[in-house]
């Protein structure tokens, strides 16, 4: 009786041990590999550190004609300090969802939200918004011509 629940007991942890193996890191399934990247490139992104010592990250956008613009919260949540998750103000705007447009990866359309209790909520009448990605050097670049 005591080899058969040692052989039981062996048996579940060489299962229990697979599976988690299969599910820390599985290989991507070539559907996922054509939607990648899934993030914001973060060439395009700012990071920014609030007096707490909370990191997180907006996205800068400005109109056709320059004259209006703004930044866009990444995620609702600020990562700080001891590992603790602080949320963003409530009515900060935020990113619900973005797909790129087109086959074009410098552009992408942001479906834009206000945070509210750590989550980017859809306002009630949808607002998209087209954003020209930047990259690092390119406000150097511009200023050099």
């Amino acid at each position: 009786m005591l080899l058969l629940k040692l052989t039981l007991v062996v048996l579940i942890s060489v299962i229990g041990e697979r599976a988690l193996c299969t599910d820390s890191n599985p290989a991507p399934l070539a559907k996922e590999n054509e939607k990648a990247p899934d993030t914001l490139p973060q060439v395009s992104l700012i990071n920014n550190t609030d007096p707490n010592g909370c990191r997180y990250q907006v996205l800068p956008w400005f109109s056709d004609d320059g004259m209006d613009g703004g930044f866009l919260t990444v995620q609702c949540t600020k990562s700080c300090p001891k590992e603790i998750q602080e949320t963003d103000a409530d009515g900060n705007p935020c990113i619900v969802h973005w797909n790129f447009l087109g086959s074009s990866t410098d552009t992408i359309r942001v479906l834009v939200g206000e945070c509210k209790t750590g989550s980017c909520s859809p306002g009630r009448s949808p607002e998209y918004r087209d954003i020209t990605l930047g990259e690092k050097g390119s406000e150097e670049e511009e200023e050099e011509k």
